[in-house]
């Protein structure tokens, strides 16, 4: 990666004085194009693939997980564009074409000048468009990121889980598989198997050429070894040798009747499938075919069979056949009359496997999936706040509760345009609108009604109140895989996509649900939500994937440092910041995090790399992480938002934590009184995120109900006096040693006579000299916490 940037830095370099950069740089590329074309016109074009396909895609053996960083699927696929190209010019041209040619010398010439001909014509691609981007285009940078991803990426998701899902999709509702099969010969299981089946049988092929050659180079060595000099078995091993590394066509090709033989479908549904999926360039120039690809419009996208003037077939590599069958099939339907039933059948799977995912890690909280409620319909109605007149009646997706959090998610099954993956601006806006602004406008309006009335009026349900709820969360689940977009949200800000005070997590589904299968407790998810969600992360983190900003929060906590004077103002009672604090703030620079899914891999495919060698990505383990179970455990009030509370702590902080029980127990108080230690938690811009911690214990001979009412009633006054929203105690037992309870108090109005009364004879806000600052876990060696805390004793 490194040295891929380092190639780029030097091209823009060189064209960055020239008069026009991004005229300069589309010559350039020009050139590349015309002289790459020249040298591969002699070879033929199936066999030149092969060789690329040998020297370029990741090849390991069955049961391992390829991880070559040299691979590049977008490498083999534009070679095959250009040598299809160039080859369809040349016979229209009447131009002969050279090959066979000599021994070994299409290796060589992949090896020493196609790989570094492509490298040249991709960079100098984007270095084209980095200059020609118009700088006062707030699209710019999202249009840039589109059609790099659709350049460079290739499955952001696991291939297995979205074949899953287009079978679902394509196949799971029997009257759109019925239409599919009337109108087009095969429906989408059919279509699965061909292309799959074309992959087998090559790799088969490419075992036998590897055996033979393997059989044929022993004997060899065998018969010379013993003093036997066999002319023709060494012609053999040699011959051998050629036919793996250069092959002739009809050996890198495969058959309607193979695939139909492997598949046991029917020849004629074999054709209709090949018919659908077989690439067609016309008459496209190999410099169209290239411009194409690289402004992303990949032809190969939805059609990546190779169809030989023979009739044979070719799949230059597997990775585009999970796109393919979904958008060729989709394209189709649009215009078929099963199109409405197949849009609501999409709508209703991502629901319910939204569903389904987020019910791993929220149990026990309360859904309602598919509501309708009321909002204003106008301004009058909006100005009186009243529920009860509110006239205009919207949908909602999923509303899930659980104790004093809502989380409220909105499903977009609409798929990305191919327009918009070729950078057309308008149709991004338009596209993105569908898929993530109308997602944020719909979350943000049951929020709003959350917040401005304290509930919503639900459709069969009449009034549900909601005033309990203090923390919301937005979700956007998107169908459609649209890497390096959703996590760019500054961008998404900046483009007028997403509304600053309005940011969801937007996520695909498939990212969403291997998110939830890597979480081991819920109050994970919640503290990635709040983390995913902090405008601040969005600027200060950027990644091309979803599981990589997730795996660097297990890591090392996708945490930024708050600006200390907006937390001064926030908390009004804690000191000026120190010029520590300031420094630390400041020095904080933009992270952009590289792909860190390898070990996510591995796990993933554990039934293929042996049980037990692929250990699941979990977060590092915490100090108060018995204290978090357990709370969930005893279903206590509040239990999500504690533990997450709990956990996005500093390490350093989590050990005290953990030890504020025994240390309270092993010092008892000599007057005959409990003893109890107070900490608020701070390390936010926003008051309503603040929290109050206290710890406390009961004497052995107390009146439990005594106890706790006189310790609720102080966490409650002390809240108060701070202006901290959210606070609970932890009761230990002097006697037992063990933590009797846990009282959770989400109280935020006015204080009744006696704890007025209370507030007045507590310790002035101001006698806390430091409080915890939250501090993301983060690699021991890299940060070290600088949270203090001052022991305090209620009065």
């Amino acid at each position: 990666m490194v040295e891929s940037w380092a190639s780029v830095v030097d091209l823009m370099a060189r064209f960055a004085d020239a008069d026009d950069p991004a005229a300069a740089a589309g010559m350039a590329f020009d050139g590349a194009v015309t002289d790459l074309v020249a040298k591969l016109r002699r070879f033929d074009a199936i066999r030149l693939i092969e060789v690329a396909r040998l020297a370029l895609l990741p090849i390991a053996p069955q049961g391992m997980v390829p991880v070559v960083a040299e691979a590049s699927a977008a490498q083999v696929e534009l070679l095959t564009l250009v040598a299809l190209a160039a080859h369809h010019e040349a016979a229209a041209a009447g131009i002969p074409l050279t090959d066979p040619v000599a021994d070994q010398e299409m290796s060589r010439f992949v090896s020493e000048e196609v790989r570094k001909g492509l490298d040249e014509i991709l960079r100098l691609a984007q270095i084209r468009a980095f200059a020609a981007a118009d700088r006062a285009d707030k699209l710019a940078l999202v249009t840039l990121l589109l059609r790099g991803a659709e350049v460079w990426m290739r499955n952001s998701s696991y291939p297995e889980m979205v074949e899953a899902t287009n079978r679902e999709l394509l196949d799971g509702d029997p009257n759109v598989r019925a239409a599919l099969n009337a109108e087009l010969g095969f429906d989408a299981t059919d279509a699965i198997a061909v292309l799959e089946a074309c992959h087998d049988l090559q790799m088969d092929g490419m075992n036998n050429r590897i055996d033979a050659m393997r059989g044929a180079v022993l004997r060899a060595m065998a018969a010379t070894h013993a003093g036997q000099v066999d002319g023709e078995l060494k012609d053999l091993a040699r011959s051998s040798l050629m036919s793996m590394f250069e092959p002739g066509a009809d050996d890198v090709t495969v058959t309607v009747d193979a695939i139909a033989a492997h598949t046991g479908i029917s020849g004629e549904r074999v054709e209709a499938v090949v018919e659908r999926f077989r690439l067609d360039l016309g008459s496209a120039t190999p410099a169209e075919v290239v411009d194409a690809f690289m402004t992303g419009r990949n032809p190969m996208r939805t059609r990546p069979l190779v169809q030989a003037e023979n009739g044979r077939l070719m799949l230059p590599h597997s990775a585009l056949n999970v796109f393919a069958v979904r958008e060729n099939l989709e394209d189709h339907l649009k215009a078929s009359a099963a199109w409405d039933r197949y849009a609501k059948h999409r709508g209703d799977l991502l629901e319910s496997r939204t569903r389904t995912a987020l019910g791993r890690v929220l149990p026990g909280a309360r859904y309602r999936d598919a509501f309708e409620y009321y909002v204003p319909a106008n301004g009058c109605e909006e100005r009186a706040a009243d529920p009860a007149g509110y006239t205009k009646r919207v949908e909602g997706d999923h509303l899930v509760l659980l104790d004093d959090i809502a989380i409220i998610v909105e499903d977009k099954a609409v798929a990305l345009s191919a327009l918009s993956r070729a950078g057309r601006t308008a149709r991004i806006r338009r596209d993105l609108t569908g898929i993530i602004t109308n997602a944020a406008a719909q979350t943000g309006r049951v929020r709003d009604g959350i917040e401005r009335d304290g509930g919503l009026r639900i459709e069969g349900e009449g009034w549900v109140d909601l005033t309990h709820i203090r923390e919301i969360h937005t979700i956007a689940v998107s169908l459609d895989d649209l890497p390096t977009v959703l996590t760019a949200t500054a961008e998404l800000v900046r483009a007028g996509i997403l509304s600053p005070e309005n940011i969801p997590w937007t996520v695909s589904l498939h990212d969403l649900e291997v998110i939830t299968e890597l979480i081991d407790r819920p109050a994970e998810f919640l503290l990635y939500l709040r983390r995913r969600r902090n405008p601040d992360v969005t600027v200060m983190f950027s990644a091309p994937d979803e599981l990589d900003l997730f795996l660097y929060f297990f890591e090392a906590g996708l945490w930024v440092e708050p600006n200390p004077v907006k937390v001064r103002a926030a908390f009004p009672f804690m000191p000026e910041p120190t010029t520590a604090e300031l420094r630390r703030y400041r020095s904080q620079q933009p992270v952009f995090l590289s792909s860190r899914t390898d070990a996510l891999d591995r796990w993933f495919h554990r039934a293929s790399v042996g049980a037990g060698t692929a250990p699941k990505p979990a977060m590092a383990s915490s100090p108060v992480a018995t204290l978090v179970d357990e709370l969930q455990t005893r279903n206590v009030t509040g239990w999500l938002s504690i533990g997450a509370t709990l956990l996005s702590t500093s390490t350093d902080v989590q050990h005290r934590f953990a030890r504020h029980g025994s240390d309270l127990l092993n010092n008892p108080n000599p007057n005959g009184l409990g003893r109890s230690l107070t900490v608020p938690m701070t390390g936010s811009v926003d008051p309503a995120e603040g929290w109050l911690f206290v710890w406390a214990t009961r004497l052995p001979r107390a009146n439990r109900a005594d106890t706790e009412k006189n310790l609720s009633g102080y966490l409650r006054a002390k809240k108060h006096q701070l202006g901290i929203p959210r606070g609970v105690v932890f009761l230990y037992d002097e006697q037992t040693r063990s933590l009797v309870g846990a009282f959770y108090d989400g109280h935020i109005g006015p204080l009744d006579t006696t704890l007025t009364a209370t507030v007045r004879s507590l310790r002035a806000a101001s006698d806390f000299q430091r409080a915890l600052h939250p501090n993301a876990k983060r690699p021991p060696d890299t940060v070290r916490s600088t949270a203090r805390t001052r022991r305090k004793r209620k009065r």
